[in-house]
């Protein structure tokens, strides 16, 4: 629900615009000094707009919006003022207000102003997603390919990518699902178009539908404003369902329906849209197994495991260990301005030697706290935590002391 604050010094305008705001489903709060209540109530309280009289007690107008900006710089603030003149309002909107009204005024006014500015942030938020999306972090991690398992991996990415085809990427937690996404992306044939990314795990199952379907103004208690959804905004582009074994079951019906038809309902709309996207899926969840406890749709499961891509775990890929750790370590010696020369073959044999249950994750901040951590130029034992320490006396997995030893000579001659 939106929420509005009103500061007014009159009693009879703090309660009309209350009674008016709260009957167009606003909730409001009123205040009629500024320097103590509101700028407390401010930093409790997050308010989408306030509406702030240019004359109160304790604090002019003007000033309180300067204090506004800086404690809640995402809250709209509306002057409003009986004593209205020109060099004042330039000065509102220039200090950032968004909109200013004379007394005395209608209430059509102030509702139309209040529209205009949910419509403003909420373009505001969608254009901000859309340039994250379009916009490639050139120093994200790369795409480390030393082992058989992951040049196929490659190989297979390098033929599907131009393709629309769906592709389910399977791995644990840390392997670089996301990597291998934003890989597939950056060769498809969509490449500079919408790229918008929605991780399962991290919306309420009450808000998912609205969050992927978009909805109308008014479907629901707080929906104040029209907002498009993430399928709509990755029209003509690529759509990646993060997680998507965590996908609520109520929904998955509703998905499939979109990847058989590629049209859909906004919440609240008679108005279906169609939309042309290619869907990249990502899960460290056992999709079969889930299916065989009914918490995912069998239908749903075949439908989306068109492509699939297996990423293994670090353990059992350790030939990509030696270019992961020297990636890592050029890329935070850079970071953090540090002339890192040399790793005591202690060290080394110990990051060789461990497991990773983070998998390449867990490695990368590894040597991300090493370098910090690092004195002299070097990064020795005592640099490393000490579950990696214990790993250079005790081999685990499939790499054993002597293949320790045969990789940090391969390096050294490299």
């Amino acid at each position: 629900m939106t929420k509005v604050l009103v500061v007014d010094d009159e009693l009879i305008l703090r309660t009309a615009l209350k009674g008016a705001l709260s009957s167009q489903g606003y909730e409001v709060k009123v205040c009629e000094t500024g320097k103590k209540k509101v700028l407390q109530l401010l930093k409790n309280e997050f308010f989408d707009i306030a509406l702030v009289d240019v004359r109160i007690p304790d604090i002019g107008g003007l000033e309180l919006l300067q204090q506004i900006r800086k404690i809640s710089p995402e809250t709209g603030v509306i002057i409003i003022t009986a004593y209205a003149d020109v060099r004042s309002a330039v000065k509102a909107i220039k200090d950032g207000a968004f909109d200013y009204l004379s007394k005395p005024f209608q209430e059509e006014e102030l509702f139309i102003t209040i529209e205009k500015f949910l419509r403003y942030r909420n373009l505001e938020r969608e254009l901000k997603s859309l340039k994250e999306s379009l916009s490639f972090n050139l120093t994200q991690d790369s795409f480390i390919a030393e082992s058989k398992t992951m040049r196929e991996i490659l190989q297979k990415v390098n033929l599907i990518a131009e393709t629309d085809v769906p592709v389910l990427i399977l791995g644990e937690s840390g392997t670089g699902k996301e990597v291998i996404a934003d890989l597939i992306q950056r060769r498809s044939k969509r490449k500079d178009r919408p790229y918008i990314k929605l991780n399962c795990t991290a919306i309420p199952e009450t808000l998912f539908e609205a969050e992927l379907f978009g909805y109308e103004k008014g479907a629901f208690t707080g929906a104040n404003e029209t907002r498009k959804g993430k399928l709509e905004l990755a029209n003509t582009g690529t759509l990646l369902l993060d997680e998507i074994g965590d996908l609520p079951l109520s929904v998955q019906p509703k998905l499939l329906r979109v990847l058989e038809t590629n049209t859909f309902y906004p919440l609240g709309s008679k108005r279906e849209l169609k939309v042309d996207v290619r869907y990249i899926f990502a899960t460290s969840k056992d999709l079969k197994k889930l299916v065989e406890v009914g918490k995912f749709r069998d239908d749903l499961f075949y439908r989306i495991k068109v492509i699939p891509i297996k990423i293994p775990p670090l353990r059992e890929r350790k030939e990509d260990l030696p270019p992961l750790i020297r990636f890592f370590l050029h890329r935070f010696a850079e970071k953090y301005q540090k002339e890192i020369q040399r790793i005591t073959k202690e060290a080394y044999v110990a990051l060789l030697n461990y497991n990773y249950p983070g998998n390449v994750r867990e490695l990368k901040h590894i040597i991300e706290r090493a370098i910090l951590l690092s004195q002299d130029n070097k990064i020795s034992l005592e640099d490393l935590p000490g579950e990696v320490v214990s790993a250079r006396t005790i081999p685990q997995g499939e790499l054993n002391y002597k293949q320790c030893i045969d990789l940090i000579e391969k390096e050294l001659i490299s």
